[in-house]
C-alpha cells in the first residue's frame, strides 16, 4: 500500500511539473516565455455615420460593438492548442517546458480590460489546458459534477483598468502622446504627405461619399469597419454602398497604414521639434512600457536564478509563462520596437486576428550569458516562425539579451509612465523643472530644521 502511494505521489508530482527536466537546445536552456497576442475576430468597435451596418447589425458575442465572435473564440482555441504543442510537457511537444496539467505557479495571464481580450484569453487557455484528455483530474482540477464540461480547467485572467493600462492598451489616457502626435502633424513630412494629391483625393472622396470628415487619428474607423463587413456582409455591403470597390478600399487602407506608421514614430527621416526626436518620443510612449515590463521580468528571473542574495524571488522562481492578451497595436508595438514593422501583414499594415509575438528567454550554460529567441505567429492557421535573425543586431536564432535590453533602455520613458504621460513639454525642460523643484524642497526643509 505504501509502495503504491509513493508511486502515485511521484506520478502526481511529475504531471504537475515538479520533475520536468530542463529544456535544452545544445548549450541553451529555456527559462521563460513571454507571449503578446491580439484578440480574435470581432465586430467593429464603431463605424461611420452613414454605414448601413450600425450596432444592431452585430448580434454575436453578446451583441454590439467590439465583441469577440465565435470565429474569434475558435481562433484562440486553436492558438492555445498550438502553444500547448510547443511548450506543454506532453512528451511530443517542441519543448516539454510547462507542466501537462495547469500549475498556477508557472503561468500568469494578463489581459486588457475589454471583453474581446478577456474572452480571447479564456478561449486560448481552453485550448492549452481545458480539453478532456489533457490529463487533468475531476475533483482536483475541475468539479466532478454533472453540467461541468469534462476537462475544463478555469484559469485566472488578470486585468487592470483599461484607460490607464499603458502596457497593453496603446490608446490609454496619455496627454503626452496626444501632444506629441499634434506636434508630429505639424512636421514638414506629415504636412507634405497629407497634402499630396493621392492622400487628399482619398480624404475628399470619402468625405463626399459618407458626408463625414475625418481627423487622422480617427480615420481607422472606416477601413476597420469595411474590413469586417466584407467578412460578414460582403454582398450586401456592395449592394448598399455602390461606391465601395476593391480599388477604393485598398486606397483607404494604404492611407490608414501610413497614419499608423506615423503614430508609432516611423518617419522617413528624423523629425525634430521643440528639441525632441518626435519619432523616438512617440515610440517611448507606445512601446516603452511593454518592452521594459518584459525585460524587467526577464532580468529579475535571471538575477533570482544566478545571483546570490537576491530578494523577492518566490514568485518569479516558479514563473515560466507570461501572457499579454491585448490588441493589434500591442503586437505591433513589439514589432516596431525591434525594427520589424515590415512583418505586419496585409490587408492591413498591422497584425491580424490572433497574431502573436513570442519572446523566449534562454540561458547559455557555456558562457553563462542570457539570450532570447523571437517567434511570430502571423495569423490564425499559421505555424510559429523564428525571426530573431531579422533583427538588425542579430544574425542567428538566438540573440544576446543585451540587444533586447538596449532596445528597452532606449524606449524607456523618462519617468514612470503614469507620470510621464502627464508631461506635455520637452524632456529636457521637464528634467530642469524637476531639478529646480528638488532644489526648492531641499532649501525649504533646511529652513524647517
Amino acid at each position: 500500500m505504501i509502495h503504491l502511494y509513493w508511486c502515485f505521489a511521484v506520478f502526481w508530482s511529475f504531471i504537475h511539473g515538479a520533475t520536468i527536466p530542463p529544456v535544452k537546445d545544445g548549450e541553451m536552456e529555456l527559462k521563460m516565455v513571454h507571449v503578446v497576442w491580439r484578440h480574435g475576430d470581432r465586430s467593429p468597435t464603431t463605424t461611420y455615420n452613414a454605414d448601413p451596418f450600425q450596432e444592431d447589425s452585430w448580434t454575436f458575442g453578446g451583441g454590439g460593438w467590439g465583441q469577440l465572435s465565435p470565429s474569434g473564440m475558435f481562433q484562440h482555441l486553436q492558438l492555445g492548442k498550438k502553444l500547448r504543442n510547443r511548450y506543454v510537457n506532453t512528451g511530443n511537444s517542441t519543448y516539454n517546458f510547462l507542466p501537462a496539467v495547469y500549475d498556477q505557479k508557472t503561468m500568469y495571464i494578463r489581459s486588457t480590460g475589454i471583453n474581446r481580450t478577456l474572452i480571447s484569453a479564456t478561449s486560448n487557455m481552453l485550448g492549452m489546458y481545458g480539453q478532456d484528455g489533457y490529463g487533468s483530474t475531476a475533483g482536483i482540477d475541475f468539479p466532478d459534477a454533472v453540467g461541468w464540461p469534462r476537462g475544463f480547467v478555469p484559469i485566472p485572467i488578470h486585468t487592470v483598468d483599461y484607460d490607464s493600462d499603458h502596457i497593453g492598451n496603446m490608446d490609454s489616457d496619455c496627454p503626452r502622446r496626444e501632444w506629441l502626435w499634434n506636434l508630429a502633424q505639424q512636421s514638414d513630412e506629415m504636412k507634405a504627405w497629407r497634402s499630396s494629391s493621392s492622400v487628399r483625393s482619398v480624404f475628399n472622396n470619402l468625405t463626399a461619399l459618407v458626408n463625414q470628415k475625418w481627423s487622422l487619428e480617427d480615420f481607422w474607423v472606416v477601413p476597420d469597419a469595411l474590413f469586417i463587413e466584407q467578412i460578414y456582409f460582403n454582398e450586401t455591403l456592395r449592394q448598399k454602398n455602390l461606391w465601395f470597390t476593391d480599388d477604393f478600399y485598398n486606397q483607404i487602407v494604404a492611407v490608414n497604414d501610413q497614419i499608423y506608421m506615423y503614430e508609432y514614430g516611423i518617419f522617413n527621416k528624423t523629425v525634430t521639434m521643440q528639441n525632441l526626436n518626435i519619432g523616438l518620443e512617440l515610440l517611448k510612449i507606445r512601446s516603452g512600457p511593454l518592452m521594459n515590463d518584459m525585460i524587467d521580468r526577464i532580468n529579475k528571473k535571471s538575477a533570482c536564478t544566478y545571483k546570490k542574495n537576491e530578494t523577492g524571488c518566490n514568485w518569479i522562481n516558479g514563473l515560466k509563462y507570461f501572457v499579454y492578451s491585448a490588441h493589434d497595436e500591442t503586437v505591433y508595438s513589439v514589432l516596431v520596437a525591434l525594427g520589424l514593422e515590415r512583418f505586419a501583414i496585409i490587408p492591413h499594415g498591422y497584425p491580424l486576428y490572433s497574431a502573436a509575438v513570442v519572446v523566449e528567454y534562454w540561458r547559455n550554460s557555456t558562457d553563462n550569458n542570457d539570450y532570447f529567441k523571437l517567434v511570430y505567429h502571423k495569423q490564425s492557421g499559421d505555424d510559429f516562425t523564428v525571426m530573431t535573425n531579422e533583427i538588425e543586431e542579430c544574425d542567428r536564432d538566438y540573440c544576446r539579451m543585451d540587444v533586447l535590453e538596449q532596445v528597452a533602455k532606449k524606449l524607456k520613458p523618462d519617468q514612470p509612465i503614469d507620470q510621464w504621460c502627464l508631461v506635455t513639454e520637452s524632456s529636457g525642460s521637464y528634467s530642469i523643472s524637476i531639478s529646480f523643484l528638488s532644489f526648492l524642497i531641499v532649501i525649504y526643509n533646511f529652513f524647517l530644521l
